[in-house]
């Protein structure tokens, strides 16, 4: 059996992908093999098939952090041919191991989570790490910031986890405000929550340690001068949960927000198994109180064809929402 993958290789020291042809014995090895039927694009997997930065440590290798399909094969009696499931995160999975851009992916059980019966795995996909990361920083914001205490700041608001973020934060009562650079896209963000839209500049007022207080908390999907500009701003015993690097890997900023301010900064790493998961993921099923109300508003979907130009898109800052690539 032949089928299509985009693998990552490095030649004379530079990244390249490429759409190749493959059989299963070119996967890594692993106990259940899926056919694909829906993979998502996050910003480490765009950087990773566009070759920026060191997301991918082995090469050649297949990018991809999250796939849904159906059990093709298993060596493992807890799934059987049929049987839809997801992959999702993970230490190795689409960076040292062959990931989810692949028509089959191959991998070890115990990765492997099931879908609720009823659904293809277009919404447990289209949520992926993306909402759960998002998640883990609203449930950190809940255990410490009233709704009436004041606005969160939610940074990157057109991406994919920002847009989550918005959506819960508002489904909860809190009003959002959504930074962006892209002012065309304020219509998107009030559909989905926001109730007020900021520039990336307009977040502090200017470059003192401290600058006028205006959010309780907020939720950082970008890193960089955005996130430093967000702690100046913050209130007394306001919370920040960060998660994201596409402004910056580096965070310049002074120690006034936490010894003057009290101001407390989380870091959020969502990168677990499905299996892993526990409670957040399960609230952020239909019914629980961390469901994103604008699931089909967020996600839109491309074929697989297009996904390395979509990567190329998203590296520059030309997307918003979460894509959701889908096998033919």
């Amino acid at each position: 059996m032949k089928f299509n993958a985009i693998r990552l290789f490095n030649e004379d020291g530079k990244r390249v992908s490429r759409m190749v042809e493959q059989t299963l014995s070119d996967l890594d090895p692993g106990d259940v093999v899926i056919k694909s039927r829906y993979a998502a694009v996050n910003y480490k997997d765009a950087r990773a098939v566009t070759g920026v930065g060191n997301v991918i440590s082995r090469f050649p290798c297949v990018p991809g952090v999250e796939v849904a399909g159906t059990v093709v094969e298993s060596a493992d009696p807890s799934f059987r041919p049929g049987d839809v499931v997801t992959v999702q995160g993970g230490r190795d999975f689409g960076m040292r191991r062959d990931g989810g851009y692949s028509e089959y992916v191959r991998v070890p059980a115990a990765w492997v989570g099931r879908v609720p019966e009823g659904s293809d795995g277009f919404d447990m996909v289209g949520m992926g790490l993306a909402a759960y990361t998002s998640a883990l920083a609203v449930d950190e914001l809940l255990r410490r910031v009233r709704p009436e205490q004041g606005p969160i700041l939610v940074t990157g608001g057109t991406g994919g986890s920002s847009s989550f973020a918005i959506d819960m934060l508002a489904g909860l009562g809190y009003r959002v405000v959504a930074s962006t650079g892209k002012t065309s896209e304020a219509q998107y963000l009030k559909k989905i929550g926001a109730s007020e839209i900021v520039g990336r500049d307009e977040i502090a007022g200017g470059d003192k340690p401290l600058e006028e207080q205006r959010w309780a908390g907020g939720i950082d999907a970008v890193g960089g001068a955005p996130l430093d500009a967000l702690l100046r701003s913050t209130r007394k015993r306001g919370v920040v949960c960060a998660f994201g690097n596409a402004a910056g890997e580096e965070l310049r900023t002074s120690i006034y927000p936490f010894i003057l301010r009290s101001v407390s900064l989380v870091g959020i790493n969502g990168n677990h198994p499905v299996p892993e998961r526990g409670e957040v993921w399960a609230r952020m099923m239909p019914g629980g109180d961390l469901h994103p109300r604008h699931i089909a508003d967020i996600c839109h979907t491309i074929p697989f064809a297009g996904l390395q130009a979509h990567c190329d898109k998203l590296i520059a800052g030309g997307v918003r929402g979460r894509a959701v690539v889908t096998f033919g």
